[in-house]
């Protein structure tokens, strides 16, 4: 990660808006950030930490600093900050919680923390592309875009004081948690997780196969009807209960052939009975209806010979109807011709050139009865142009006057406009007037405002004297008793603090009111306090003359009466320049009125003069339209009076005309029609005619009167029908059932001497179905017994051959989880598979640490890793302690053993050999900038040039470094820097030099 800029405002010791440019910085590498103890210097790292993650730099550091106390309170503060890191260029801007004055009234009101990230196409992008604008929400995008927490930025980027070494003396719990973090070694941790998981589940799963045995053999022993059988007896079982099964099945054979054979025999007796009873019956029937036979026969000839006759006198009548409907159209025809006075021409040909005639003037009716309007339309339009040439003649005479009135109204507008120029310096004057009337005013003020705090200086000056004298008689009273005070403070056998002497002879003793240091105090802060309103009270009387002086200077030699004078003149003026511009404006509104009034007018003209030109025009087409529309007319009347055999035609109108040639053709028409419905009439007779003859032929009647006498009324139909029917239905059953096997059968039965018993066959039925019963209840009890015995032996075999699978299965997962776990027994180091991985990247950690230390101090110190627990550490884990060689006495130290500047050097080479590895790692962080944060006053001139020269040789790679420090001799060595200096006003401010 690089940073490019910072920039922030009202936050910690900067009121002013504060930017610094990180990329300018880091051109050379390596920058420094100095200024005295308390300047701010640390403010500059908590901004960046605060503007990345919401949260100071220093873990016991409050979030209250952050709101600058110098600011004006109206000012927001904010911090932005913009970064790049692998995915991209970011800038990232936040406000800290803050009271702000209230909008209305007074008081402050609480402003909440806010945050915004955006997304920039690079590092000058002045909008950029928003990704978040919560608070909450940008906290976590910024540790995901970074791939760093609060914690681990800053123990790999940022070092603040206090927690520089925290990675050095942080116990193995706590360095594995950073390491895992930055190596993003989670998934070997994930690993061992999962494998306990699977050691967890592959137990549950090999207790879960022995429950399911023991659940199966109890099924087993429920469903076999035994007790005492376990899993290698449960077959044996088995085979013994099928046996059983079998045995019951074939005795439940026999017991259903037997009652089969019952019941079939109980059926034939039955049915044996039943059809002898049947035959009995039938023959009776037929009997019956032999003897019946000759009157049917009868009945059937007369049926037949009625039927032949209904069909002939059917057409017959048919043949009257036709006549009687060719009589009636021939006696309808004669009547229209008498009505309409049609001979015997051909009407259909008449009606219908009649009809083109009458359609070829039709279209013309409309015409005709729209000529009264339209000659109406025409006259009117004749007038209308008239009149609207009279009031062209009206309106081209008022244009003709309207110039001379524009040009009365331009030259009132001229005047008035002349005498409004003097409005302006009129105003100047008043305005002039009127600032030193205000001077005036203040002046009198001002003097009233001097006085009073002269007043004040005075007071002030006595109480501030007062309080100066009462500290310096207490001092001088305290002085005084000094001895008693010393003497107080003495016990037997303590050295007298003036002569050193152990005994003590003739101790002084304080008098009653001798002063005390808190009184002293007290008084001194006193005359503080007072000599402070002192000053307060001098700086207020100096502020009030200056601007008493300042007042007399713009009041100058000018007097109120004379003011007065030239105010009352400056009005005047005034008033008259702007009376006059006033009426400017109304001379201007009158111009713009006329002119318009002279538009509307030429508008009126024109429109006139259109609207009478069209007029001509269209009058003139519609007198020529008129006239042709009337001889057509005409024309039309001439040709339907000569259809009409009318002569006279002076009263008649066309659409008169129209309807009764309409009426002449409609008669014809009808004429036609009834013509048509004749001759269809006269061909239906002739066809029912030749029907007739061909039916009396058929049906061998010698005429019509023949066949009507022969028919049958409904009555003697209906009874001969039903007795013929009836007859032919008995005859029909009795032929059927005479036919059925079981009734033939029974013929043979009816002649042999042989007995039935019915009786007897039932009852051997039901008693070989009873047997039937009890075997098949026996059988199916031991059939279901046998089945599902075999089911649970199965499920039984199942369950055993599982937990057998399980428990072999479960081992190897076992074996591997307590291996990545470091359980005793089976991991002889102890060491989980996390930490393994951990330490071997803690080992080269160490290794580029040490690459660097052996460089410093002397080569004294070396870095070395343990596999054991360390000292005090009550984690289980183990594999990640530290510990310090010291080359000097051939020890191994522990690091919180070391002194201060060696606290510090080997704190940085290993906070450096972290960043080289994780910077080296493929998927690990890139760490582009690196801020150290204090401790370089701890070291001697020689190991500061080590530790110099280490943090150049990380800008080899293109790495910012960021050194904060006061140390003067870093100045003279780190040109690019950024110093912070306190302002007189409490404040601080910054200043850049690249």
């Amino acid at each position: 990660m690089y940073l490019h800029r910072l920039e922030l405002r009202a936050i910690g010791p900067y009121p002013d808006r504060v930017v610094i440019d990180f990329a300018a910085l880091a051109a050379s590498g390596v920058f420094l950030l100095e200024g005295p103890t308390g300047s701010g210097k640390s403010t500059i790292i908590d901004a960046v930490v605060f503007a990345l993650y919401g949260g100071l730099a220093g873990s016991d550091a409050s979030s209250d600093r952050l709101h600058s106390q110098h600011a004006d309170p109206a000012v927001e503060p904010f911090v932005e900050l913009v970064f790049e890191t692998g995915a991209g260029v970011f800038r990232v801007r936040r406000t800290p919680q803050h009271d702000r004055p209230k909008q209305r009234g007074t008081g402050t009101v609480r402003q909440n923390a806010s945050a915004t990230l955006s997304r920039l196409a690079g590092p000058g992008d002045p909008a950029g592309e928003p990704v978040s604008a919560r608070a909450q929400e940008v906290g976590a995008e910024v540790t995901r875009i970074v791939g760093l927490d609060r914690a681990q930025f800053l123990q790999t980027v940022v070092l603040p004081q206090g927690e520089f070494a925290r990675f050095l003396r942080a116990p193995g719990e706590d360095r594995r948690k950073l390491l895992q973090s930055l190596f993003g070694t989670e998934i070997y941790d994930r690993t061992a997780d999962e494998l306990a998981a699977r050691r967890r589940a592959a137990a549950a799963e090999v207790d879960a196969a022995d429950a399911r045995v023991r659940d199966a053999l109890a099924r087993f022993t429920q469903a076999s009807g035994t007790t005492d059988v376990d899993e290698t007896t449960a077959p044996a079982v088995v085979a013994e209960l099928r046996t059983q099964a079998d045995d019951a099945a074939q005795e439940r054979d026999v017991a259903a052939a037997a009652a089969v054979a019952a019941a079939e025999h109980e059926r034939a007796v039955v049915d044996r009975v039943a059809a002898l009873d049947r035959r009995r019956g039938l023959l009776a029937r037929a009997t019956a209806l032999d003897d019946a036979a000759a009157a049917i026969t009868v009945a059937r000839s007369r049926l037949r010979t009625g039927e032949l006759a209904d069909r002939v006198a059917a057409v017959a009548d048919g043949l009257d109807t036709a006549v009687a409907r060719a009589s009636a159209a021939r006696d309808a025809r004669d009547t229209l011709r008498g009505q309409h006075g049609v001979s015997d021409l051909d009407t259909a040909a008449e009606r219908d050139r009649l009809t083109d005639v009458v359609a070829s003037v039709r279209h013309l009716v409309s015409v005709a009865e729209s000529l009264p309007d339209r000659r109406r339309v025409l006259a009117a339009a004749q007038t209308d142009a008239a009149a609207l040439g009279e009031q062209l003649t009206t309106l081209d005479a008022a244009l003709d006057a309207r110039p001379a009135d524009r040009a009365r109204i331009v030259a009132l507008s001229h005047a008035a406009a002349a005498a409004a120029t003097d409005a302006e310096p009129a105003q100047r004057d008043v305005d002039a007037v009127q600032l030193l009337r205000d001077a005036h005013e203040a002046l009198t003020a001002a003097r009233a405002r001097v006085a009073t705090a002269e007043g004040v200086v005075t007071a002030a000056r006595v109480v501030a004297s007062s309080a100066v004298q009462a500290e310096q008689h207490l001092r001088e009273r305290r002085i005084a008793g000094l001895a008693g005070e010393l003497g107080a403070a003495l016990r037997p056998g303590d050295a007298c603090p003036v002569c050193g002497a152990v005994e003590h002879p003739a101790v002084a003793t304080p008098q009653d009111d001798h002063p005390t240091p808190a009184r002293i105090a007290e008084a001194a802060d006193a005359a503080r306090r007072a000599e402070q309103a002192l000053a307060d009270a001098a700086t207020d009387l100096a502020l009030e003359r200056a601007e008493h002086d300042r007042l007399l200077i713009v009041v100058g030699d000018s007097h109120t009466d004379e003011l007065e004078v030239r105010a009352t003149a400056a009005a005047e003026r005034l008033r008259v320049a702007r009376a006059a511009a006033s009426t400017v404006a109304e001379h201007e509104r009158a111009k713009t009125e006329h002119d318009e009034s002279t538009r509307l007018v030429e508008d009126e003209r024109n429109a006139v003069a259109s609207r009478r030109q069209v007029l001509l025009a269209t009058t003139d087409a519609e007198h020529d339209r008129v006239a042709q529309d009337t001889d057509a007319v005409q024309t039309a009347i001439d040709t339907l009076a000569a259809e009409l055999a009318q002569p006279d035609v002076a009263d008649l109108t066309l659409p008169d005309a129209v309807v009764a040639a309409d009426g002449r053709a409609t008669a014809l028409r009808a004429v036609a029609a009834a013509e048509d419905t004749l001759r269809t009439a006269d061909a239906a007779v002739v066809e029912r005619q030749a029907e007739v003859a061909r039916v009396v032929a058929d049906h061998d009647f010698p005429d019509v009167a023949a066949a009507r006498a022969a028919v049958l009324d409904h009555a003697t139909g209906a009874q001969l029908r039903d007795q013929v029917e009836r007859a032919d239905r008995e005859r029909a059953v009795v032929d059927a059932g005479l036919a059925e096997p079981a009734v033939v059968a029974a013929a043979q039965d009816d002649s042999a001497d042989v007995v039935l018993d019915p009786d007897a066959a039932r009852a051997a039925s039901a008693g070989a179905a009873e047997a039937l019963d009890l075997a098949t209840r026996a059988a199916t009890t031991s059939a279901d017994r046998a089945t599902a015995s075999e089911r649970c032996a199965a499920e039984l075999a199942r369950a055993v051959d599982q937990r057998e699978s399980t428990s072999a299965r479960s081992r190897a997962v076992v074996r591997l989880a307590d291996v990545a776990a470091g359980a005793p027994g089976h991991n002889t180091t102890g060491v989980t598979l996390g930490t393994y991985v951990l330490m071997r990247r803690f080992e080269d950690v160490v290794a580029a640490a040490n690459d660097r230390l052996r460089t410093m101090l002397g080569g004294r110190f070396t870095l070395e890793t343990s596999d054991e627990r360390e000292t005090g550490s009550r984690s289980r884990r183990t594999g990640l302690a530290l510990a310090v060689r010291d080359h000097t006495t051939d020890t191994t130290r522990d690091p919180r053993s070391l002194s201060g500047g060696e606290t510090f050097t080997v704190s940085l080479c290993l906070a450096l050999g972290l960043a080289d590895v994780v910077q080296a790692e493929a998927g690990g962080v890139s760490l582009g900038t690196l801020f150290v944060d204090e401790g370089f006053g701890t070291l001697d001139p020689e190991t500061l040039d080590g530790v110099v020269d280490q943090l150049s040789r990380l800008t080899a790679g293109g790495r910012q470094v960021g050194i904060v420090s006061h140390v003067e001799e870093l100045k003279q060595r780190i040109p690019e820097r950024i110093a912070v200096r306190r302002t007189p006003g409490g404040g601080s401010h910054v200043t850049t030099t690249v």
